[in-house]
């Protein structure tokens, strides 16, 4: 009878996800992972057929995690500021996550799924009454919004931009402001 396995798929995943978390997206690989795990690198390719796998299942958790992070937003009466600084506040505390998220390949053509579905069910509850999720203008909204949020949040990670929170603030703020404007009214 062969012995039984004692790292799981899930270990090994949680071990994966922590490296890239800690050290960077370009840590994983199977030594680092076995490393982590104080094993061979058997159990990696026991669980996963290739690298690849993996790194997409990294990528999905990463993705998971950081719907989660937005779940916890409150979006208050200042709904694209306080969205915005989420953005911003994940790429300042997770920055490793953040860039595998979206300054890698798997990020790569998923610009308007982010835009569309980036607010989560709960977001999308505490939007403002006068916004109509579901019109093209809202959407190019969206897409103005994020743009900008990511452009500060990529400088802030590759430490491009010495601002403080309180200017990156209020930069957001202006920029909101003047994009919200653009917004046609809702129609009832």
């Amino acid at each position: 009878m062969p012995p039984s396995q004692k790292i799981m798929k899930d270990d090994i995943l949680q071990a994966a996800f922590n490296l890239v978390r800690e050290n960077g997206p370009e840590s994983l690989n199977a030594r680092s992972i076995a490393k982590a795990l104080n094993c061979s690198t058997q159990p990696v390719f026991s669980c996963y057929a290739n690298m690849a796998d993996l790194k997409a299942d990294v990528f999905a958790l990463a993705d998971q995690y950081h719907t989660e992070y937005f779940n916890r937003v409150e979006a208050g009466e200042d709904f694209f500021l306080n969205i915005g600084m989420a953005y911003v506040d994940f790429a300042l505390e997770e920055p490793n996550l953040f860039r595998l998220l979206f300054m890698s390949d798997g990020f790569n053509g998923r610009l308007n799924e982010l835009v569309m579905c980036d607010c989560s069910d709960h977001l999308t509850r505490s939007m403002p009454s006068f916004i109509d999720r579901h019109s093209d203008a809202t959407n190019a909204v969206f897409t103005d919004m994020w743009l900008y949020m990511h452009g500060i949040s990529t400088m802030l990670v590759m430490n491009q931009l010495e601002v403080s929170r309180d200017e990156i603030r209020e930069m957001i703020s202006r920029v909101i402001h003047s994009i919200i404007s653009t917004l046609p009214p809702k129609e009832e």
